[in-house]
């Protein structure tokens, strides 16, 4: 399936951020959604490879 330009802008633009950015236990990347209903929140340790927190406008989800 193609994506649109916007998508692909978007991809584009977080390959960019991501080149720039790591995380660590001891200081884990805070990556950010927004949708028009909710918003969404993730830690992540880039060394592990793993999501530390999830919180979300709907509920909270503790990875462990």
């Amino acid at each position: 399936m193609k994506q649109s330009k916007l998508q692909m802008r978007k991809t584009r633009r977080a390959k960019r951020t991501r080149a720039k950015i790591f995380g660590t236990a001891a200081c884990p990347r805070l990556a950010v959604f927004r949708s028009n209903k909710h918003i969404s929140v993730q830690l992540i340790d880039d060394d592990k490879s793993k999501t530390l927190l999830s919180l979300s406008s709907r509920g909270m989800k503790q990875v462990k």
